[in-house]
């Protein structure tokens, strides 16, 4: 367990952690190429550890052992050939692995590969990418018959051209079929069903794809000329969301990956994570601080990048420069209300500075946020309520009445590591002791945490 105390106040330099989103993607495309990759600056974390072993399990090469305390891992793809494992491929806690590797576990040569993970994993939806993946005729399925791990998937070749998928779910589907179909003999598409949410982690996957030689185009379908038109940017407003829906003439929103594209190898420096990052900006917004977080690049494709725009629209000065971010705080916080629909990784972070601000702050769009580690959104308003907060559930998110402070008490994080930090961070203003279960699951994104916490003046001590 974690025990927080109130802070007064926080100084010093940090660096976050490198992106999770980053790491994962690259690795898996380092064990797919036709040579030896390099990836700089990766995620030393459990997640991401789960994507080597699974990119190893498939007939990559590298010293997991060795990589662990080094800031390069070294990687020999299988020369876009994936073998069939040895072993059932255990994915720890990480959904991504698990999602982008059911995809590409579909091209082994012969036999099957068995995909699983701990009690939340196992709990996951799937069900919409193994459609999609029945749709291109590859047979994966539910061991248990209903949609979640442990996951069978039969090697063979793609056998259609066309998947139709839901896109509110999750983008992790949508990354699995990216990553897979180049695989494909022949030119293929994917159509969006419904509404894309997460928008912006396609927008990694295919800034991650193109360094490793392969091509995503952006697409859509216009009655007018029965034909498809390329986007640059899949997050502009006209290309996502509710715009596109306004124009009549505009059927579905898709992907076109052209077929026999190769994996080829690259070396690839890792960028700093926001998600990461939005639990120092937050304790630096709410603390007298003068904190300055490092290795925050401006012009990230990240999604929550949106972190900054947050809290200045709250009312807090924070000072953007091109690779770092410097907070002077406290600041008074406004309460506003929040589109999730791109964002759901900062729901918990917003949650708590809600909770600090004057007046209503109201988090929409993210019933997705309910198919995380947990159901993020039930668990926030559960928690932070035993704090003293007053906050309300929606079906599709929160409305959240600032209350100014709060009191220390025992929070459960149901082994969410963003819970255990967002909750760390309401424990830095709460009065009194805060004890914080599940301390192991920052393990998953941010290792050090704890220790970053203490080096900037935070009052935390673990396992008391």
């Amino acid at each position: 367990m974690i025990i927080v105390e109130k802070t007064k106040e926080i100084k010093g330099e940090v660096s976050v952690p490198p992106s999770k989103s980053y790491t994962h993607r690259t690795v898996i495309c380092a064990s797919l190429a036709n040579g030896v990759s390099e990836i700089i600056n990766p995620l030393n974390s459990e997640d991401c550890l789960s994507s080597l072993r699974g990119g190893i399990s498939l007939g990559a090469q590298g010293d997991i052992n060795n990589n662990k305390s080094l800031s390069k891992w070294i990687i020999e793809g299988n020369n876009n050939s994936p073998k069939t494992p040895d072993n059932v491929i255990d994915v720890g806690n990480s959904g991504t692995t698990l999602r982008i590797l059911t995809g590409i576990s579909s091209q082994i040569p012969k036999g099957y590969a068995i995909l699983t993970g701990d009690n939340s994993i196992i709990r996951r939806p799937m069900g919409p990418l193994l459609d999609g993946l029945n749709q291109l005729g590859i047979e994966a399925f539910s061991s248990k018959m209903d949609g979640t791990a442990p996951i069978v998937v039969k090697g063979g070749k793609i056998k259609n051209n066309t998947v139709k998928i839901k896109g509110d779910i999750s983008s992790q589907f949508i990354t699995s079929l990216m990553m897979t179909l180049p695989f494909s003999e022949e030119d293929s598409k994917i159509i969006l069903k419904t509404p894309l949410k997460s928008a912006p982690y396609l927008n990694i996957t295919i800034d991650v794809l193109k360094r490793f030689g392969i091509s995503i185009k952006v697409l859509r379908e216009d009655d007018a000329y029965g034909q498809y038109i390329n986007y640059n940017n899949p997050c502009n407003n006209d290309t996502y969301g509710n715009n596109i829906g306004n124009n009549n003439n505009i059927k579905e929103i898709g992907f076109f990956i052209e077929g026999n594209q190769k994996y080829k190898p690259c070396n690839y420096t890792v960028e700093g994570d926001y998600s990461s990052a939005s639990y120092l900006i937050a304790a630096g917004v709410l603390l007298n601080s003068e904190i300055t977080i490092k290795n925050l690049f401006k012009d990230s494709k990240q999604g929550d990048k949106e972190i900054i725009n947050i809290v200045k629209e709250m009312g807090a000065e924070i000072e953007v420069k091109k690779d770092r971010v410097v907070i002077n705080g406290p600041y008074s916080l406004r309460g506003i209300s929040i589109d999730v629909k791109n964002i759901p990784d900062l729901v918990p972070t917003i949650a708590v500075l809600g909770c600090f601000a004057k007046g209503r702050t109201e988090i929409y769009n993210g019933e997705h946020v309910r198919y995380k580690e947990c159901d993020r959104l039930n668990a926030c308003r559960v928690e932070l309520n035993k704090m003293g907060g007053k906050i309300t559930e929606k079906p599709d998110g929160l409305i959240i009445e600032g209350v100014g402070k709060l009191k220390g008490a025992k929070l459960n994080t149901y082994h969410d590591h963003r819970l255990v930090m967002a909750f760390t961070i309401a424990g830095l203003r709460a009065e009194g002791r805060t004890i914080i279960e599940g301390e192991d699951a920052v393990k998953i994104s941010f290792p050090n945490f704890i220790g970053v916490m203490r080096s900037i003046g935070v009052n935390i001590r673990d396992n008391a």
